[in-house]
């Protein structure tokens, strides 16, 4: 950035920064703005194209209790939540998003996504880990896809009926701008542009909606576009993070040589998939009573055990007791998927291994999204709310970026943020804060920076490979010569060392955070959060 004359400028009053189902709800739900706020300017950025995003890939659906099974609660849900956590979950964070799964179903609903209902005509439901009741609501195996794809189509509507919501894609935020302690808006650098193309939006208030951290790691099921931005940014920023040290890894992602980390979904093994090693013998029960229904981190470790018991690259996932019929019906894409890779899952098992999925911790954020920097919130994955604690319960990701839109949404449009106060009313000039002159951090080969990510802060961690991690080169380069792609290997850098940062000093194992050296977990010490205040990797 070189100063905001050259720079083209926009105005709003609120800025979303992500295009996933909480960047793509919160854009809607203030485009319903009463008669008082019907003015609001809002502009919505999308670093790629607006379906790409960690949202659009989710395959399992979102949990949520609807009244469709009679046999259900949302205190039932809480609870699985709360066991899934592994003693870090935060019970009101979490049972305010829980108990609001059936208004984000309802408001999904009458934004165009189509459910999939059962013959007699009521909301299909499956079975995933984890959870003691089916309570999944999706759209066959392309849940994420469905609800993005109904979501944009609104949000583009409205942006060509109203000045009032501008959208921008392929366009990467580099920096958020402060004034005092503030967040004033952010800046940006058109992609994919042989001529660097910047841009600063000021705004009155500033939203990370940014998605996941996946690209970290080599081998991963998120798309090229979860390069950990919004965590990279809040904390450059000065916003407090928490458990950065807890990510999920998914235990069954397609294993091929030369074929992606492609997600298997968990509602596989719902409807009855099995996970077979070598010899073709089940092998999780022996791990937990629950056997392929137990939490991911109690069945990616199960994974991890019998592959390093028998020097195996990866184990295997059986979908054929489900059944031919069932499996064309429910999971039509994996079933396309796997057959391009040569795979017929009708017939044999797949090859799998556990991937990079979920980051569960991240910027320490409110159910409505509030942090601790004035001005800025977050929501979505790139927050951390609490609700997850330790370890995700499958697909309350979705839940959690939906409501917490919502709860935004509802601040905002009540004015408990707002208080009538709009950007037309600052006074004053907001100038970017990364200039040209200023050197920034890259790592010095960031293939294989994600590489020892994986192996040494992955699945599996120790002393001496966080330690490698944190002593991983980098090297100065100057803002003026940088493109896109270079800021999305600056916040994959600077996150992962946080990532290893954590990891080093949660002596325990809790949880997806499974240290080698310290096997068991510490409640006496370590029955809390890591917050910022201990991450002081820059």
């Amino acid at each position: 950035m070189t100063n905001s004359n050259i720079a083209p400028i926009i105005d709003a009053d609120v800025l979303i920064i992500g295009s996933g189902l909480a960047g793509l709800m919160l854009a809607l739900r203030l485009q319903s703005a009463g008669t008082g706020l019907s003015g609001l300017k809002v502009v919505l950025v999308s670093k790629a194209g607006l379906l790409d995003s960690n949202s659009s890939w989710a395959q399992g659906g979102v949990a949520a209790v609807t009244g469709a099974n009679p046999f259900d609660s949302p205190e039932i849900h809480l609870a699985d939540t709360i066991k899934s956590g592994a003693g870090l979950t935060d019970v009101d964070a979490a049972s305010n998003i829980v108990f609001s799964g059936q208004r984000l179903i309802e408001e999904l609903d009458r934004l165009g996504v189509n459910f999939d209902k059962n013959p007699s005509g009521g909301r299909d439901l499956a079975l995933e880990g984890g959870h003691k009741q089916a309570r999944i609501v999706h759209t066959k195996d392309t849940t994420g896809r469905s609800i993005t794809h109904a979501l944009s189509d609104k949000v583009l509507q409205a942006a060509a009926a109203s000045d009032n919501l501008v959208v921008l894609e392929n366009t990467c935020a580099i920096d958020l701008v402060m004034d005092d302690g503030i967040c004033c808006g952010a800046q940006f650098i058109v992609s994919g542009q042989e001529q660097k193309t910047e841009i600063l939006v000021r705004s009155a208030f500033t939203v990370l909606a940014t998605g996941g951290v996946g690209q970290i790691f080599e081998r991963t099921t998120n798309p090229a576009v979860a390069t950990a931005d919004g965590i990279a940014l809040a904390y450059r920023a000065g916003a407090a993070l928490s458990d950065m040290e807890f990510v999920q890894f998914h235990p069954t992602a397609l294993m091929l040589p030369n074929a992606p980390a492609f997600l298997i979904s968990e509602a596989a093994r719902g409807a009855g998939a099995t996970l077979l090693d070598h010899k073709g013998q089940r092998f999780v029960k022996r791990f937990h009573h629950d056997g392929e229904l137990a939490t991911r981190d109690i069945v990616a470790r199960a994974i991890h055990s019998v592959m390093s018991e028998n020097d195996l690259e990866q184990v295997y996932l059986d979908m054929r007791p489900i059944g031919a019929a069932a499996i064309r019906e429910r999971f039509p894409h994996i079933l396309e998927t796997c057959a391009q890779y040569g795979i017929d899952l009708l017939t044999q098992p797949i090859p799998v291994a556990p991937a990079a999925h979920y980051m569960m911790g991240g910027i320490k954020a409110t159910v409505s999204g509030r942090t601790s920097v004035d001005g800025l919130y977050a929501i979505g994955e790139c927050a951390c709310t609490g609700l997850h604690g330790a370890n995700r319960l499958a697909s309350n990701s979705l839940l959690e970026a939906g409501v917490m839109a919502l709860n935004l949404g509802d601040e905002l449009l009540g004015g408990q943020v707002f208080g009538g106060r709009v950007v037309s009313e600052q006074t004053g000039e907001v100038t970017p804060t990364l200039r040209d002159n200023q050197q920034i951090l890259l790592p010095v080969d960031l293939q294989k920076f994600r590489s020892q990510m994986y192996r040494y802060a992955g699945l599996v961690r120790s002393q001496a490979g966080l330690i490698r991690l944190l002593n991983f080169p980098g090297q100065s380069v100057p803002v003026a010569s940088l493109t896109a792609e270079h800021h999305s290997a600056r916040n994959i850098y600077q996150v992962g060392r946080l990532i290893a940062q954590a990891a080093y000093m949660r002596k325990e194992s809790r949880g997806a955070h499974l240290r080698e050296d310290y096997t068991s977990a510490d409640d006496a010490n370590f029955a809390r959060h890591l917050g910022a205040a201990a991450l002081q990797v820059r």
